[in-house]
């Protein structure tokens, strides 16, 4: 977050940094937010990587003369996270796999500022380690029997936060931790976003390395 508000060439559009919450050890086990999540269990690194704050939020746009692209990040407590409620729209899915794959979801990751609505989800399922991790675009994406719109990352949530450290929300990083190729031209917006932040985030943010994120990017084209 101060990495993102003290670069010049970032314009930041909004951001927002809530209060602490609870402490990791200090949370209810995943079936006492929801008794359908018997067997469930947190990642055992998140003792040491979930987030405090109840709200971490940023929305940006590159400034004259860096190339034009942005992002948007908005992640909440984990409290938050699995407090979330399943919507009656869940009922409407053609089969029950489906059903019971977008009830399991709950979103840690979105883009409320620009309305783009790009997000991440936390798969809640038993027996399952590390819990998998989710997006949604509105792209052509995923396949049966899964919902259109939806792909699996190749992250677990530490991982994702992580990853969102070096990223810094750009639209679209979340591909390079997926099983896509961005060669076809209707991928050409989020190629050129991608190349740009490995080009320019090097010099912007020298305490990151992005050596993984530039072969990742090479890797789908």
């Amino acid at each position: 977050m101060e990495a993102i508000r003290r670069c010049e060439l970032l314009e930041v559009q909004a951001s927002a940094l809530g209060e602490l919450g609870r402490p990791f050890d200090a949370m209810p086990s995943p079936d006492e937010y929801d008794a359908d999540w018997s067997g469930v269990a947190y990642d055992r690194d998140l003792a040491h990587l979930m987030p405090r704050f109840e709200e971490i939020s940023a929305s940006w746009t590159t400034r004259p003369p860096l190339p034009r692209f942005g992002g948007e990040f908005s992640i909440t407590h984990l409290a938050y996270v699995l407090s979330q409620r399943v919507g009656p729209w869940v009922n409407q899915e053609p089969t029950e796999f489906r059903r019971q794959f977008m009830a399991s979801l709950r979103c840690i990751d979105s883009t409320p500022n620009s309305g783009s609505g790009r997000m991440s989800f936390l798969r809640m399922r038993p027996h399952v380690s590390p819990l998998e991790i989710w997006y949604s675009d509105i792209a052509d994406i995923g396949g049966e029997p899964y919902p259109p719109g939806y792909i699996k990352l190749d992250l677990s949530y530490s991982q994702y936060l992580e990853a969102l450290l070096h990223t810094k929300g750009v639209f679209g990083w979340q591909y390079l931790y997926a099983e896509i190729s961005l060669r076809d031209t209707s991928w050409s917006d989020v190629r050129n976003r991608l190349k740009a932040m490995v080009d320019v985030f090097p010099e912007l943010f020298p305490q990151c390395d992005y050596t993984e994120l530039r072969e990742r990017l090479e890797a789908r084209l």
